[in-house]
C-alpha cells in the first residue's frame, strides 16, 4: 500500500510539472509574438515617412513642422533662428507645413542630406529657399501624393556666412554648391524670381518626379551636368530651359519647355536617349554635339531647331541624329532646322521639317537612313541650303571661290563698294549681271548687319548624296 501511495505521488508530481511546462511554453510564445508585433509596429512608424517617399531609412534625423516664421524642430542636426533653419550634419529630414519668410541652409561638411518635402510651401524674403552651402550629395525628395512650392525673393541680399555677394550666390530658387538630385512620387513647383529655378554648381540629377518651373533665367542649370530620367517637366524659362556647361543628358520623361532662349543647351554634348519632348523656344536644342538616339521631339523655334555650335575647342561640332520621331517648324526668315558649324550626319528616325531652310552645315553630310521630310517631301540627300552657314555671299559652287572670311564669290577677286571696302548691302552680281548665288546675305564677306532680300532661286542647292560625305 505504501509502495502505491509513493508511485502515485510520483505520477502527481510529473504531470504538474508537464503542465508547468506546457504553461511556461504558451507565455514565451505570446510574449515573443507580442514582442515580434510590437518591433514591428515600431519599424511600420519609423518607417511611415520611408512608404511615402519610396525610400528606406535608417531613421529620419528630425522632423521639421513650419508655421509662419517659425518651425518646430523635433530631432537632431537641425535648428532654426526664427524661419531660418541650418542643417548641420548629414541624414534625412522631413518638412511640412508653410512658412511664409524663411529658408533653409545645408552647412553639413562633406556628408550627404536628404530633404524630404511632405507638404511643404516655403518663401524666402531675401535669398533662395534652399542653399546648400556644404555638402556630400544632397537629394531633394517629393513625397508621394503631396504638393510642394519653392519661392526664392526677387532679389537676394548676401549678408549671411552662406553667401558670397562677389559670386552671387546663391544664384537659384534651389541652389547647390554640391551634387543635387531632384526625385520623388510628389509635385513640387519652383518659382525663381530672381533668375535660376533650380542650379547645381556640380551635377544636375531630375529624376521620377513631378516638377514645374518658373524663372526669370534658366529653369534647370548644372554646371557640370544634367541628367533628366523619368521626370514629368513643365518649365517656362526668360533664359535655357535647361543647361550645363558641362553635358546633358535625356533619358527619359515627358518634358514641355518655353523658352526664350534655348530649349535644351550644352556648351559640350546634348545625348537624348528617350521621353517625349515639346520645345518652344528661340533654339530648340544646342550643343557641340547633339546626338539623338530615340524619343519623340518637338520643336518650334525662332531661330535654329538643332544646332551644333563650337562651344568645346578640339571638337568637330555634330549633329547625328540615330533615331526617334522629330518634327521641327521654323519660324520665317533666316532660321534653319538642323544647322551645324560642323557635320550632320543622320542614321535612322523619322525626321519631319517645315522650314525655308531645312539644313545649313559647313563640314560633310551623310544620309544613310532613316525617314528626312522637308516641306511635306521625302528627300534621299540633304541640301545645304545656305553656303555651308558661312554667312556670306556665295554657295559652294565648283565655279565659285572662298573669301577670306568664309564668303563665296565667283572669279579670283571678291566685289567692293565704290570706296573699295569689302560688299555690304545689296547683293553682288557677276560679270554677266547675274546675282551671286548663295549665302544667307547679310553682306559679303563677313557678318553685316543689314541683310538684304534673297532673290527666289537664287540659294546654292549643294546636295549631299545618300551615304556621301560633303
Amino acid at each position: 500500500m505504501k509502495s502505491f501511495k509513493t508511485l502515485f505521488i510520483i505520477i502527481l508530481v510529473f504531470s504538474l510539472s508537464l503542465l508547468t511546462l506546457a504553461g511556461c511554453g504558451a507565455l514565451k510564445s505570446e510574449t515573443q509574438s507580442a514582442g515580434t508585433e510590437n518591433t514591428q509596429a515600431a519599424a511600420d512608424t519609423e518607417n511611415t515617412q520611408a512608404a511615402k517617399t519610396g525610400k528606406t531609412y535608417d531613421k529620419v534625423s528630425a522632423e521639421i513642422k513650419l508655421s509662419g516664421s517659425s518651425a518646430q524642430i523635433k530631432g537632431s542636426g537641425a535648428k532654426a533662428d526664427g524661419g531660418n533653419i541650418i542643417i548641420s550634419e548629414g541624414g534625412a529630414y522631413s518638412f511640412s507645413g508653410k512658412l511664409d519668410s524663411g529658408k533653409i541652409t545645408v552647412d553639413a561638411a562633406d556628408e550627404d542630406v536628404t530633404l524630404i518635402l511632405s507638404g511643404a510651401e516655403i518663401t524666402s524674403p531675401d535669398s533662395a529657399a534652399i542653399n546648400v552651402f556644404k555638402a556630400g550629395t544632397v537629394t531633394v525628395e517629393v513625397a508621394d501624393g503631396t504638393e510642394n512650392t519653392l519661392g526664392d525673393a526677387a532679389k537676394y541680399v548676401y549678408e549671411d556666412s552662406y553667401s558670397y555677394k562677389e559670386k552671387e550666390e546663391p544664384s537659384a530658387c534651389v541652389f547647390s554648391k554640391s551634387d543635387l538630385i531632384i526625385t520623388g512620387g510628389g509635385n513640387l513647383t519652383v518659382k525663381g524670381n530672381a533668375g535660376n529655378g533650380i542650379r547645381s554648381n556640380d551635377w544636375l540629377t531630375v529624376e521620377n518626379t513631378a516638377l514645374t518651373v518658373e524663372s526669370e533665367n534658366t529653369a534647370l542649370f548644372g554646371n557640370d551636368g544634367v541628367t533628366v530620367n523619368g521626370v514629368t517637366l513643365t518649365a517656362s524659362a526668360k533664359g535655357d530651359g535647361i543647361h550645363s556647361d558641362g553635358d546633358v543628358e535625356i533619358n527619359a520623361g515627358k518634358l514641355t519647355i518655353k523658352s526664350d532662349d534655348d530649349g535644351i543647351h550644352a556648351d559640350s554634348s546634348v545625348k537624348i536617349n528617350g521621353g517625349d519632348i515639346n520645345i518652344t523656344a528661340h533654339e530648340g536644342i544646342e550643343g557641340t554635339l547633339v546626338t539623338i538616339n530615340d524619343g519623340i521631339i518637338t520643336l518650334s523655334a525662332s531661330d535654329d531647331g538643332i544646332n551644333a555650335a563650337q562651344k568645346v575647342d578640339g571638337v568637330t561640332p555634330t549633329v547625328e541624329i540615330n533615331g526617334g520621331e522629330i518634327t521641327v517648324t521654323m519660324g520665317a526668315g533666316d532660321t534653319d532646322a538642323i544647322d551645324s558649324n560642323g557635320d550632320i550626319v543622320i542614321n535612322g528616325g523619322k525626321i519631319n521639317i517645315t522650314a525655308q531652310s531645312g539644313f545649313d552645315y559647313e563640314g560633310k553630310a551623310e544620309l544613310n537612313g532613316g525617314e528626312v521630310y522637308l516641306n511635306g517631301e521625302k528627300i534621299s540627300e540633304i541640301t545645304n541650303q545656305f553656303g555651308g552657314g558661312m554667312r556670306g555671299f556665295g554657295g559652294r559652287d565648283e565655279n565659285f571661290q572662298q573669301g577670306e572670311k568664309g564668303g563665296f564669290f565667283k572669279g579670283g577677286t571678291p566685289p567692293t563698294d565704290e570706296n573699295g571696302e569689302a560688299f555690304r548691302g545689296t547683293p553682288p552680281t557677276d560679270e554677266n549681271g547675274e546675282i551671286v548665288r548663295g549665302g544667307r546675305q547679310r553682306g559679303f564677306p563677313g557678318e553685316g548687319e543689314n541683310p538684304a532680300p534673297q532673290e527666289p532661286g537664287t540659294q546654292s542647292q549643294e546636295p549631299a548624296t545618300q551615304g556621301t560625305a560633303v
